[in-house]
């Protein structure tokens, strides 16, 4: 079994043998740039499968710093780091999807479909650079394209009405803000750790012991994403806001 991969560009940045283990199949390659990249998986001189994976430029917060949040989170053993990673790959997803955009410098690959200008909508905000355009004629040079932050890329010239592009860009913040690596961490204590106080990371009121009660924000309820208060009241903070009221202030 043989493994190539391939850039954004379509340039082959490795080539060698995978190695099996039982019904599974691996190989390591060197630590390749931020992007996305596609593997093909050959035996016997035919391609059996093909996959992708992303790289990207950074991460919400390290794992000594998720270690070190929570003396709980220490423990290697009740903690194996594979878990960790996994989580805080959670984390990273679930902020994005609240807020619509990435909190680490991440690179995706779209398909959109012209409209006639020379305008293309990525449907992504905070994009730093486009890596590559592959239209209807395949891949094409990049020189006179241009892109904002917004997620409008426009073209050197019109482009036909319902011809698709295959466009890859890098988006994303380029170092988490602190008040967003703080709330991951807490978030990630949250999935990890469960509640072990007496006062749940969910409350939002608290009565004496002699009373006993206290209320609980709900995930996807009166305005709550995670349940957790003190992240969603940063999350908030880096929504875009997209209604309007009367006087044109965003809600």
């Amino acid at each position: 079994m043989s493994v190539t991969v391939r850039d954004a560009l379509g340039q082959t940045v490795y080539t060698g043998d995978a190695t099996s283990s039982g019904d599974e199949w691996a190989a390591t390659l060197p630590a390749q740039p931020e992007g996305v990249y596609t593997v093909d998986w050959t035996a016997a001189g035919l391609a059996v499968d093909k996959g992708g994976f992303e790289v990207v430029g950074a991460f919400l917060f390290s794992l000594p710093e998720a270690r070190q949040s929570d003396m709980d989170l220490a423990d290697t053993v009740r903690f194996p780091t594979a878990e960790l990673k996994h989580y805080r790959a959670v984390v990273e997803d679930e902020f994005e999807a609240i807020t619509d955009r990435s909190f680490v410098p991440r690179t995706t690959r779209i398909e959109v479909e012209a409209d006639g200008s020379a305008t293309l909508f990525l449907g992504y905000f905070d994009v730093t650079a486009v890596k590559a355009v592959e239209g209807p004629s395949g891949p094409l040079d990049l020189a006179g394209w241009a892109v904002d932050s917004s997620g409008f890329l426009r073209a050197p010239f019109e482009l036909r009405d319902g011809d698709r592009y295959t466009v890859t860009f890098g988006y994303g913040f380029g170092q988490a803000p602190e008040d967003v690596k703080r709330a991951g961490l807490l978030r990630l204590r949250s999935f990890l750790t469960a509640e072990r106080s007496g006062i749940p990371d969910r409350a939002t009121s608290f009565v004496a012991a002699e009373g006993g009660n206290f209320t609980l924000a709900t995930a996807g309820r009166n305005g709550w994403e995670t349940g957790l208060p003190e992240v969603d009241a940063v999350l908030k903070r880096y929504k875009y806001g997209i209604f309007y009221d009367v006087f044109g202030v965003a809600r």
